[in-house]
């Protein structure tokens, strides 16, 4: 594959994810992150300056790899997550703004994105920003890395992996 056709995966990947999530079809979007991936929403440390070490400051979700999300999904499903309980209806948008090829040959995919939700009489929405980092592993691309900041100053209902 060569680097314009490594790009277009990128982007197709980083849409496909967003698509498997409004779906809730976690076993596929499980399928996109390594097992090594870290799964990242920082917290705002104040008006423009997100937090920039989740080992060290208050995250909204991290996750240091896989396992993280695998729990997670889990829980949802044998719904042991009472406050995911309806699990809303969501539609995502997404904007890729960038995607380029690293010194290590991995691949960096920046987008814009808002996520709207139903759930009991309430829409909500989230919206930010987030970089997918990507890396060639067996017969395609994977997840690495993704980075989430939820730009809303107020968060009106929970927030999880299907919000984002």
């Amino acid at each position: 594959m060569n680097t314009g056709e490594s790009l277009i995966a990128a982007r197709e990947l980083v849409v496909r994810e967003a698509a498997l999530l409004d779906r809730r079809d976690w076993d596929s979007w499980l399928a996109l992150y390594m097992e090594t991936a870290e799964y990242w929403l920082p917290c705002w440390l104040d008006e423009y300056e997100p937090t920039s070490d989740p080992l060290t400051q208050i995250s909204l979700i991290y996750y240091s790899s896989r396992a993280g999300l695998e729990d997670r999904v889990f829980r949802i499903r044998t719904e042991k997550s009472l406050a995911s309980m309806p699990l809303p209806r969501t539609s995502r948008l997404l904007t890729i703004l960038s995607s380029d090829v690293t010194a290590e040959g991995d691949i960096v995919v920046e987008s814009n994105w808002a996520t709207f939700s139903y759930k009991l009489d309430e829409t909500s929405y989230f919206y930010g920003h987030q970089r997918h980092v990507l890396r060639h592993a067996g017969e395609g691309l994977r997840i690495l890395k993704r980075k989430i900041i939820v730009m809303n100053d107020k968060i009106p209902s929970l927030l999880d992996i299907y919000s984002v």
